[in-house]
């Protein structure tokens, strides 16, 4: 009878055991699937940043291909879309911008700042003499997560008819419209990070990017606590003509600008092609 009584008892720990072992190994299982979940849009340790462009403000007839473009955690990522490989069918297209989440300059983090311009492009060689700037949207974000999202061409975007405006307010009093080239000087200041060691600047206009990495930031701290860089740019691009409104983005990217941001980007139109257009980037 204790025999009886002891092979129960043997009987009845076991089934304990292999319940909560049960419940181990399905607890095990969900968070490895959850986790693969989380991990689902990450690729070989890339930042992705999806944008949403809304093809109800495209103009699908005349234009032959998009080119969208940003600078993101200190690396340039551009696409150039034909109109021909869109589904039609769909009100938005989505498109991922791929960079590597740490490089040598900036490893990304919450709230490093982005940018993301994408270009309507048709046949260049017949721009409007009345509407010469590429129909184009811009827009900055911050770094939310892994992947990060962005909107372009949404309907209350006002980004073009700025430039548009722009452009149009100028036409009398534009003396130089016959210059090849436009520059863009971009100010770093680092009054308050005078530790910097190594930075990139970049600078960004009608779909074209420029970028110069700083190797020792000390070294010119020796001579001023503002870093500049001067980008001259071709008015004559695969897009189109670079014009008065055109608008241009810059960011200055490195570890020791964080806290607040390892990135930090601005904006600004376009104003001379006879004298050099400046831009403090943070």
């Amino acid at each position: 009878m204790a025999t009886d009584r002891g092979y129960i008892k043997s009987f009845y720990f076991f089934i304990v055991i292999s319940f909560v072992s049960s419940i181990f190994f399905i607890s095990f299982l969900e968070a490895s699937f959850a986790q693969k979940d989380d991990n689902d849009d990450k690729v070989d340790d890339k930042l992705i940043v999806k944008t949403r462009i809304n093809l109800e403000n495209i103009d699908m007839e005349n234009t032959k291909f998009i080119r969208v473009i940003g600078f993101i955690n200190g690396e340039e990522a551009k696409q150039d879309i034909p109109i021909s490989s869109i589904d039609k069918s769909k009100n938005s297209l989505n498109v991922e911008l791929k960079v590597n989440e740490e490089n040598e300059i900036v490893e990304a983090s919450s709230p490093d700042e982005f940018f993301v311009c994408a270009y309507q492009v048709g046949d260049v060689s017949k721009e409007s003499t009345t509407t010469p700037i590429t129909k184009f949207d811009c827009n900055e974000g911050d770094i939310l997560g892994n992947p990060t999202g962005i909107s372009l061409f949404k309907s209350d975007s006002q980004v073009y008819s700025k430039s548009q405006e722009y452009y149009q307010a100028s036409l009398n009093t534009i003396t130089n419209s016959n210059s090849d080239t436009v520059k863009i000087k971009i100010l770093a200041p680092l009054a308050d990070k005078k530790d910097t060691e190594k930075l990139v600047i970049a600078a960004m206009i009608k779909g074209q990017l420029k970028s110069d990495v700083i190797e020792d930031v000390q070294a010119e701290l020796e001579k001023s606590t503002t870093i500049q860089r001067t980008f001259t740019f071709d008015r004559d691009t695969d897009i189109g003509k670079i014009q008065i409104g055109d608008r241009y983005h810059a960011c200055v990217a490195s570890n020791d600008l964080s806290p607040p941001e390892g990135q930090e980007c601005e904006k600004r139109l376009v104003k001379y092609f006879d004298k050099v257009n400046s831009l403090p980037a943070r």
